[in-house]
């Protein structure tokens, strides 16, 4: 269902509360409820359901929802968690839009809670009722007196979100937030999700005004990719901090690869936090922290901390915070040194911290603190304050405060130290817009914590390299092992299988030879090159050298004994596992080291990727980092960047091994991922890298059960289903051409294609920037262009058409089909370099964007053109558009798509 529907929920304009006790004085969950709507001065219709009562806190009650003069938007449900479930069957039937369930602890009222989810969910698909909960609390938005919540009434408007799975946890913020003046844009208690989740809420914020910022409370996600799609949207605009309860949940204890025993659930959420551009926090009082931060002060756009304390001990506290968690110190400049110079005495340090030691009167502190706020090569201030015999808590905070309203564009944290008069003073910077801190940890943490947002989303915007131009796997020899496999009542592959599908992704391997008996071994010895190892055969078989199933080093005149050797061991540790024989591979001894790469699907997330520490060290250091598919450059170097071996490797290894071949072989592998939805797990370990060569030295392939007996690839217009964020979408690439014959490619655009946007914008005149961007323009900056080109495939498609100008390609146009959060409407825009104007590229690009809305069920299509841009209102008019609304030099034309037919064919599709 759209999140348009929310409105409904979120801004009703009446609402009925069904299950409300009679009695005045009662608190039972719908007497809160109304109470607290009366007070906050709701401004649309209260509708109490009650056949005991005439009346209750002055409302006049109706007996049944059939009774009632008005249609209703929302729904509270107050009753039993059985009763509840036949007031939604009626509130479906009544046409009732949405439905707050609150049915606080059903799951431990009801014999099976996930049933009982199951039955909510299915009611409100059948009806088209959007439901929040059950075990919600309710919601609040204090900017629009909504206060549909039982929680007390005490909220100031704000701009910051919060949302919360645990009803508890939510109620508890609450109170936090109130306490410390601290202001909300909205609140939600998102219960146990049965419909309403937080991808709906994502959305339906990412189009909220009043909000700037959100934080979150998670214990589980129902819907990763949905979840994931609207964060990474958000994330882009508005911060996002998070903190998830399970960190130690077991989750792969049957896994059969190395890979998918480490890779558990608490990885794979910090994997889908980072690429979301999310930023996670260890504990609820880090929550809090940054919950003040981000509600009072400026996200900082860089690390870079000046301290002033009057004590030098809680300053080297927070100097040792600071760099642990991978911020650091700004340098003072010297016209800030020098000006320092003549407030403090001629021994201070002459370096941040400042420390203006312990008999700094408030005045002092005011001109340090007006002298270091004009300090440029700072991103924010912590002002820490201990009590001493100079020490004015209170006068000093006065002055803070005033000076703080000149330094708007850095970010200032306070941490005054102690009760008494110093806890008063913490209550004046609260109300003032400063947040304030006990310890001076705390306060670091919180800069970090809000520094890490723009952090996230300069690393995922750095423009990736173009690093495997001719990268061509081969599909049907993948397909043709699989099915095999599979056809065989097996879905663990062999060794042999694994390294030969690897190796169709350009991921080489030693050769290798499959011995089954003593004769075959004799024969295979006279081939191959000594030294060898040799390995179990097993499908049985996860960890070979845990029960002695490898022999390395073997030289020609040990080989049968050593063949022996693992037979023997084999049939002692695990007589129950089948031996498909040994497999001999010639030693490998060149330089090189030892890598894990592997990948697991999750349950919710999809399939993941791993990369760390390989070979016997891999379980005992667990040295590893998670990714999501599909990966570029720019995401595998962040993937392997997080783990202690890649530091070894890009700056201490001697000799240093090809960072780059890492990367392209990390692009191969997902590629195999995207490809191939069917692939439950892999491991590479150890995966042996060196300065020119890259080997497989083992492998293991496990498919998914559950996914039929026959293996395809993961072609068509919708995501694969095995991933959360959707690949390149190879489908979308056209053959086209213009007026004249000439012909021309359609594709999606890239992250990669940067430098070729940079080259199409330099063919646009005046006039063609003008009529595109409705304003004169120089330039593109990098943070601009990087997100016309680094787009989410579910929810936006740019398409550039492209010539061949001998080996280069040439964008020549591009057409941009935006899809909104209500995934019914959509923006469109389209421009065409000056040289190829007015030759038909434009009306293509246009009917192709238009074709592909169509099919991602997208309504209604606008553009926005300036009232001089004859050629491009003739061309949407062209195509059905109307004009829906004109303000001042500005057309916004529409097209229902789903009355409207498209004109003209389109060429024949191919996929590369």
């Amino acid at each position: 269902m759209s999140v348009k529907s929310l409105q409904y929920l979120f801004s009703p304009s009446t609402i009925a509360v069904l299950g409300v006790n009679p009695a005045p004085e009662a608190n039972s969950p719908g007497n809160v409820l109304i109470k607290n709507l009366l007070s906050t001065g709701f401004r649309g219709v209260i509708f109490p359901i009650s056949r005991e009562c005439e009346s209750i806190s002055g409302l006049l009650t109706y007996p049944s929802l059939k009774s009632l003069p008005k249609k209703v938007d929302l729904a509270v449900l107050c009753g039993e968690p059985e009763e509840v479930l036949e007031d939604l069957d009626t509130c479906g039937k009544m046409g009732v839009k949405s439905a707050l369930i609150l049915a606080n602890d059903f799951r431990h009222k009801v014999k099976d809670p996930e049933k009982y989810i199951q039955t909510v969910q299915s009611a409100s698909y059948r009806y088209g009722i959007r439901c929040l909960g059950p075990n919600s609390t309710g919601f609040i938005r204090p900017r629009h007196s909504v206060h549909v919540s039982t929680t007390r009434p005490a909220l100031k408007p704000g701009k910051l979100a919060f949302l919360s799975e645990s009803a508890t946890f939510a109620s508890a913020i609450l109170d936090y937030a109130i306490s410390k003046h601290v202001g909300l844009s909205a609140f939600f208690s998102i219960g146990s999700q049965a419909d309403v989740d937080f991808g709906d809420i994502l959305d339906f914020l990412a189009m909220d005004p009043d909000t700037k910022a959100v934080v979150m409370h998670v214990e589980a996600i129902r819907d990763g990719r949905k979840f994931v799609s609207a964060a990474r949207a958000l994330s882009r605009a508005k911060p996002i901090v998070v903190v998830k309860g399970g960190r130690y949940q077991a989750s792969s204890r049957y896994s059969h690869t190395h890979a998918g025993m480490l890779a558990g659930e608490d990885s794979v959420y910090d994997a889908v936090f980072s690429r979301a551009g999310i930023v996670r926090v260890e504990d609820a009082l880090e929550l809090f922290h940054v919950t003040e931060a981000l509600s009072k002060q400026p996200s900082p756009t860089g690390n870079r901390l000046l301290i002033i304390t009057n004590a030098g001990g809680p300053a080297i506290l927070a100097t040792d915070t600071l760099i642990q968690y991978g911020g650091r110190l700004c340098e003072l400049s010297e016209s800030t040194i020098n000006r320092l110079d003549n407030l403090l005495p001629k021994y201070w340090s002459r370096k941040n911290p400042v420390d203006c030691l312990s008999d700094a009167s408030p005045e002092l502190l005011r001109q340090v603190f007006e002298v270091c706020m004009e300090e440029h090569e700072k991103d924010a201030i912590l002002v820490i304050l201990t009590p001493q015999f100079a020490t004015r808590p209170k006068e000093t905070a006065e002055h803070l405060v005033k000076l703080s309203r000149k330094a708007k564009s850095s970010q200032i944290l306070a941490c005054w130290m102690g009760t008494g008069d110093m806890e008063k003073a913490r209550n004046f910077l609260n109300k003032n817009g400063i947040p304030t801190f006990v310890t001076p940890e705390q306060a670091v943490k919180s800069f970090i914590y809000t520094f890490r947002h723009s952090y996230n989303l300069s690393l995922l915007h750095e423009t990736p390299s173009n690093i495997l131009e001719d990268f061509m796997p081969d599909l049907e020899g993948v397909e043709a092992i699989f099915n095999r496999v599979l056809s065989e009542g097996r879905r663990i592959l062999t060794e042999r299988e694994s390294k030969l599908v690897l190796s169709y992704y350009g991921i080489e391997s030693p050769p290798i030879f499959l011995v089954r008996d003593k004769e075959e071994l004799r024969e295979i010895s006279n081939k191959v090159e000594f030294p060898v190892g040799l390995k179990i055969d097993s499908p049985d078989i996860t960890h070979k050298a845990r029960i002695g199933g490898i022999r390395l080093h073997v030289g020609k005149d040990e080989i049968e004994d050593a063949f022996d050797w693992i037979i023997k061991n084999v049939r002692d540790n695990r007589p129950d596992a089948r031996i498909m024989g040994i497999t001999v591979q010639p030693m490998i001894y060149w330089d090189g080291h030892e890598i894990a790469i592997g990948a697991k699907k999750d349950a919710t997330f999809g399939t993941c990727v791993l990369f760390g520490t390989g070979g016997r060290l891999f379980e005992t250091l667990k040295d590893y980092s998670v990714g999501l598919p599909p990966l570029n450059q720019t995401l595998a170097r962040r993937l392997m960047e997080q783990t202690k071996i890649y530091q070894y490797l890009a700056h201490r290894a001697y000799p240093r091994p090809s960072i780059k071949l890492l990367e392209q072989t990390l692009i191969r592998f997902s590629q195999l991922l995207v490809d191939f939805p069917q692939i439950q797990e892999i491991d590479i370990n150890p995966f042996y890298i060196g300065e020119k060569r890259g080997v497989c030295l083992d492998a293991r392939i496990v498919l998914d059960e559950g996914l039929g007996k026959r293996i395809f690839m993961a072609t068509g217009p919708c995501c694969p289903s095995n991933l959360v964020i959707c690949p390149y979408p190879c489908h979308f690439i056209d053959d086209a051409k213009m007026k004249d014959g000439t012909p021309f490619l359609i594709r999606p655009i890239k992250p990669e294609d940067e430098p070729k946007m940079y080259e199409l914008f330099e063919t646009f005149s005046p006039e063609t920037i003008l009529m595109r961007f409705f304003q004169p323009i120089s330039e593109i900056p990098h943070e601009q262009m990087v997100r016309y080109c680094q787009i989410d495939y579910d929810r936006e498609i740019a398409l550039v058409a492209t010539v061949n100008e001998g080996e280069k390609e040439r964008f020549i146009g591009v057409g941009r089909l935006t899809i909104l959060p209500d995934r019914e409407s959509s923006e469109f825009a389209v421009v065409v370099g000056d040289p190829w104007q007015g030759k038909g590229v434009g009306k293509i690009l246009m009917k192709r964007c238009l074709e592909i809305a169509r099919s991602q069920g997208v309504r209604m299509v606008y553009m926005d053109i300036l009232r001089d841009n004859f050629k491009m209102r003739s061309l949407a008019e062209s195509f059905g558009f109307k004009k829906s609304e004109v303000q001042d030099e500005l057309i916004r034309y529409s097209l229902d798509l789903v009355d409207s037919p498209l004109r003209g064919r389109r060429s024949k599709k191919r996929r590369n």
